[in-house]
């Protein structure tokens, strides 16, 4: 599509009309954020649900499992009662019985005491050879076990694990799962979960090994591996809501990951432990062992994965008061158990198709029809993912993992209003720790990620109507300072401070209330010491907690996006540029053509314009093409977009640009900028919960929940899909 020409050099003018959305930030008087719940009081944040909090959700709770692993942020959170007992050797050594207890937060701050009984059988045959005789090894493995769970969640009112030890360490309130009956059934407390997962796998693998022992460093090895992993897994839970609800769910899953790595790894020094016969040392000696494994080497790898699977939910909700009901749950429990051994083996061994999978669930039904009644929820999901995975350790003092992925579910109501949702996501996630101490963990955290998901809907025997766009930005901090807070707020603020701004909305509307959310933190300054010295100000590292920020692009808002012309596109491009790239992008858009998704311009008329400038090692035209390539790679895929022959195509192809998974390759970040300019900013709706706590007097906490709803319309769809998404997300530990 060619642009008009317009002749002569770019004007001040024409700078200051492509720059005016990147006017200085400022807190206006009037915005659309709605605070629901005040940033004060103790304890955390439990926002009220909204579609788009709603929506976010399962990625919320996750992120804070995942934030507090290995942190102990209290005294004796890190007293687990564990053991786990070999039953097998050699080619069965991956036999064990497992027995665990342990006390984990939950979100809303208070502790559950977990409860973990398990039984694994395995089988594992390695076959190994030599390749001349040298350092190089490579070998086959074959591999198939069997695992079963039973485990007990318990809620408990306390929120210091030192005060709930006791229960800890009561060896005679142990509760399992087994045996199961009505009266159990219905003195479970609200809250409480029963879960009892059943896996079989097979896995087969290819690995070729390398060590430096011609070198003389024998501790440096270096492998590459390939693998096929088949899983058919099954479980059911059972979960307390309320007084008079308790939920039954039967999950049925068979999932096919195709995998590659490449790892090295560096073993360093360990202490020789001496032999022990006393039960109590031995048990102390393994928790010793455990420990010093995880800092006796420092490795990197890189992984790629690649999963396929189906899988299939179905929930009944009963009365446990009644105990024609409470029956029911706890005869579908113990009923079910064999129907769980049947449908991991037959989903780990057989191909699954649509009809299978319906078939599988019509059984269950028609099984429980009579005593629990028709299900609540039923459906089944059809999921494609591709990942790669980064992961780098330097035992006691660093340590950094990263994860991208892109991935598709198709979900199929078997209940209710039935239809088919399509889901597209996009994620990335990394974080960072420092200063890790055996038994404690580390003692700071950064963690971020980013998930880009747009979604479709098609009601029984019609088409997938126009996709949503959601974003969602978790961040997690650990002993991280105040300002490192105010940055990443600031951030989010930057894309905000963009919306609507190529149809001339007022600027600033959509800006969080960064000075409620996150503060200025206290500076403390040292006077000098010595003559000559200077004085220097510091701040605290004593944040802890996290932000969770979900923005939603509605129906409307994607289509005039993805409609918007060329030119504008343009536009929103140079407003998130520096100034001198924006000064370049100007003068192409005066001077150049785009055509057939390039373009064209004079070569020497661009490096006789911007020659003065310093460019580095690089050249004005060397700039320019960088230029005019990203800038044709944005046009090129927003139109991918625009031209897709279906709803479902639309929204693979917006959730491919926003998570850099198109041709322009963007961060999540930029790629907002340009769409949020797009759109009108009535059609966005956000959710933002702050929930980070101070750990010094010094400093005050950061919380609350705030909401972009100002005379804005629910967004259709956004409520049903955050639904499905909730039921089909990986499941928390402690809650179902």
């Amino acid at each position: 599509m060619p642009l008009h020409r317009r002749q002569g050099l770019i004007t001040l003018a024409l700078l200051t009309a492509l720059a005016g959305p990147l006017n200085a930030q400022s807190q206006p008087d009037d915005t659309d954020w709605t605070i629901v719940v005040p940033p004060v009081g103790p304890g955390p944040v439990t926002p009220p649900t909204t579609p788009e909090g709603g929506f976010g959700s399962p990625d919320r709770t996750r992120f804070d499992e995942k934030l507090r692993e290995r942190v102990l942020d209290q005294l004796c959170r890190a007293i687990k009662l564990k053991q786990d007992i070999n039953l097998g050797e050699g080619d069965f050594s991956g036999t064990s019985l497992g027995i665990e207890r342990y006390l984990a937060p939950r979100t809303d701050g208070k502790l559950a005491l977990v409860e973990v009984q398990g039984l694994k059988l395995g089988y594992g045959k390695g076959l190994p050879f030599l390749l001349d005789g040298g350092p190089l090894s490579a070998g086959i493995s074959l591999g198939v076990s069997v695992q079963g769970k039973s485990m007990v969640v318990r809620p408990l009112e306390g929120t210091k694990t030192c005060s709930e030890i006791d229960r800890l360490i009561n060896i005679f309130d142990i509760k399992t799962v087994f045996p199961v009956n009505a009266e159990r059934v219905s003195k479970m407390a609200v809250g409480e979960l029963w879960r009892i997962p059943l896996t079989l796998t097979f896995s087969q693998g290819l690995g070729l090994n390398g060590s430096g022992a011609n070198a003389g460093t024998p501790e440096t090895a270096a492998s590459i591996s390939f693998g096929r992993q088949d899983t058919g897994a099954a479980s059911m839970t059972l979960y307390r809501l309320s007084d008079e609800k308790t939920r039954f769910r039967f999950r049925i899953d068979h999932i096919v990951v195709k995998s590659a790595a490449l790892g090295i790894n560096e073993a360093l020094p360990t202490l020789a432990l001496p032999e022990v016969g006393n039960i109590l040392l031995k048990l102390l000696e393994h928790q010793l062992t455990r420990q010093l494994s995880r800092y006796t080497s420092a490795w990197l790898t890189f992984g790629m994965a690649r999963s396929d699977g189906k899988r299939m939910l179905m929930e009944f909700v009963a009365d446990p008061r009644d105990p024609a009901q409470a029956k029911a749950l706890a005869s579908a429990l113990k009923g079910d158990f064999e129907e769980l051994l049947v449908m991991a083996a037959r989903l780990s061994t057989l191909q699954v198709t649509d009809e299978s999978t319906k078939a599988a669930y019509e059984r269950l039904r028609g099984k429980h029809a009579e005593t629990l009644g028709q299900p609540t929820y039923a459906a089944a999901n059809d999921y494609k993912t591709k990942s790669r995975s980064f992961n780098f350790n330097l035992p006691f003092f660093y340590a950094r993992h990263a994860q991208s992925l892109f991935g598709d579910d198709k979900v199929t109501r078997y209940t209710g209003e039935m239809g088919d949702f399509q889901f597209y996501r996009a994620d990335k996630s990394r974080g960072s720790e420092y200063i890790t101490i055996p038994w404690v963990g580390p003692l700071f955290k950064n963690n971020v990620q980013r998930n880009a998901e747009a979604v479709t809907f098609a009601s029984p025997g019609e088409a997938h109507g126009e996709p949503i766009l959601v974003y969602i930005h978790n961040q997690g901090y650990l002993r991280q300072t105040g300002s490192t807070v105010r940055e990443d707020v600031s951030d989010l603020n930057s894309v905000l401070n963009l919306a609507g701004a190529q149809r001339g909305a007022q600027a600033g509307r959509l800006l969080l209330p960064l000075e409620s959310i996150a503060p200025p933190p206290p500076i403390t300054i040292h006077a000098p010491r010595r003559e000559h010295d200077t004085e220097t100000r510091s701040e605290p590292s004593d944040r802890k907690g996290w932000t969770s920020f979900t923005l939603v692009f509605n129906q409307k808002a994607v289509r005039e996006a993805v409609s918007a012309t060329t030119e504008t596109i343009m536009k929103a491009f140079a407003a998130i540029l520096d100034p001198l790239e924006r000064a370049m992008l100007g003068w192409l858009i005066d001077h150049g053509t785009y055509e057939d998704g390039k373009f064209l311009y004079s070569r020497r008329d661009a490096s006789r314009i911007f020659r003065d400038e310093d460019f580095g090692n690089h050249t004005a035209h060397d700039e320019m093409r960088s230029l005019a390539r990203r800038a044709a790679d944005i046009i090129t895929d927003i139109a991918a977009a625009r031209d897709a022959k279906t709803n479902e195509a639309r929204a693979e192809a917006m959730t491919r640009f926003v998570g850099g998974k198109a041709e322009s390759s963007l961060s999540y970040e930029d790629a907002l900028k340009i769409l949020v300019q797009l759109v009108d900013p009535m059609d966005l709706t956000g959710d933002f919960v702050a929930n980070i706590s101070a750990m010094s007097k010094k400093s005050k906490d950061s919380k609350g929940h705030y909401i972009l709803k100002k005379d804005r319309q629910e967004v259709s769809l956004l409520k049903d899909a955050g639904e499905t998404k909730s039921r089909f997300a990986e499941p928390s530990i402690l809650v179902d």
